[in-house]
């Protein structure tokens, strides 16, 4: 594994794998990696095709200081692990790399729901440092996971928008034995035993929909249960299309169920699929049969 600190050397070897015909995937992280972070390396790497993982804690992603200085850091870790998985690139950009260039962006009412309602300005540093990896490494895919779900489709937008041909490729949540779907903020939060709470709403939502007798309305006893549990707060929890997030209506679509929720002051996220095409009936959520 060749480990690359430079944007210029970084686009050299690329330039040498795409000179030789080969396929460019990429993997972008944050580090702290755990086994969702190497299922995406994994299917990356799939067909013995080149992988570039990076490692960059964006600092303008983070609406609070406290947040980006606690974010794990694992680096050590990390690069044992992808040395291990036979990555072939790791890029880790200096601080600087998010500012070399400035973009106008326009992300669309997506980017103001569920984490964009309370993250001022989240999504606008996730997309300039997106910006800068996609100008800069041309990926021909790049592998993302469900559980950033609403992120994926800023992203989704941004390729659209600036005409890129990278490919998006998304992979299922990868989930402990508890469901809880992996996190590297999991282990800042000291009352484990809450978090299994999480995706057990999930499940308690999607089963009473399959059930026939969910009201939309029903979503605000299930907040009323989390704070009851002990939740400090829940930032959302929501019924949304998969599409562009909008709620359900009377046209079939397909959802999923979000939540957010702060346990010890950490923001921990989450979504699952209702699976089947939805559409809201006199105020219930009726599943097409």
């Amino acid at each position: 594994m060749l480990l690359i600190n430079k944007s210029e050397k970084l686009l050299s070897e690329i330039l040498k794998l795409k000179k030789s015909g080969k396929v460019i995937n990429f993997v972008p992280t944050m580090g702290n990696l755990h086994d969702g972070h190497i299922s995406l390396v994994r299917e990356a790497k799939k067909n013995n095709q080149p992988c570039i993982v990076s490692i960059f804690v964006n600092p303008l992603q983070f609406e609070n200081i406290n947040d980006f200085n606690n974010y794990p850091r694992t680096w050590e870790l990390d690069k044992l692990n992808l040395i291990r998985e036979e990555v072939d690139l790791l890029f880790q950009p200096n601080d600087d790399f998010i500012y070399k260039k400035n973009y106008k962006i326009s992300l669309g009412n997506t980017s103001k729901k569920l984490c964009g309602k309370d993250r001022k300005g989240h999504f606008e540093g996730v997309s300039k440092v997106i910006l800068n990896f996609l100008e800069l490494i041309k990926p021909d895919s790049i592998f993302l996971g469900e559980k950033d779900f609403q992120q994926m489709l800023v992203i989704k937008k941004i390729i659209s928008d600036f005409g890129f041909s990278t490919k998006i490729k998304i992979l299922p949540t990868i989930r402990d034995e508890n469901k809880i779907a992996l996190s590297s903020r999991n282990q800042l939060v000291k009352n484990k035993a809450l978090t299994f709470e999480i995706p057990k709403t999930l499940q308690k939502i999607i089963k009473e929909i399959f059930s026939g007798n969910f009201k939309f309305s029903n979503i605000d006893d299930y907040k009323k249960d989390l704070l009851n549990l002990g939740f400090e707060r829940v930032n959302y929890l929501e019924i949304l299309k998969e599409s562009n997030l909008d709620s359900p209506d009377e046209k079939l679509s397909f959802c999923r169920v979000f939540i957010s929720v702060n346990i010890d002051g950490v923001r921990l996220i989450d979504n699952m699929p209702i699976g089947k095409r939805i559409q809201l009936v006199a105020g219930s959520i009726v599943i097409n049969s």
